[in-house]
């Protein structure tokens, strides 16, 4: 529910004419939250030598969210485009 609040956030930016820095801010957020979630898992996996694996999966998350943020705040834009052009 939470992750669903960023990007809603993210897209209501976009529609606002919010500057762009609001999609890293929100990716980092996400990411967050992801990170959040799956900490036993990352810290087990740490413990047995896997930090490669780790840290490919937090770099997959980190642009997991900065795509999703920009595709919320590219969303955002075009309804704003939109809604001028009427």
């Amino acid at each position: 529910m939470l992750g669903l609040i960023c990007i809603m956030a993210v897209a209501i930016c976009g529609l606002l004419a919010a500057p762009a820095w609001s999609v890293p801010i929100s990716a980092l957020a996400l990411a967050s939250i992801s990170y959040a979630r799956h900490q036993r898992l990352f810290r087990r996996a740490a413990d047995i030598g896997m930090q490669e694996a780790i840290d490919q999966t937090l770099i997959g998350s980190v642009l997991n969210g900065l795509v999703a943020s920009a595709m919320a705040y590219g969303c955002g834009a075009v309804l704003r485009f939109l809604s001028l052009g009427s």
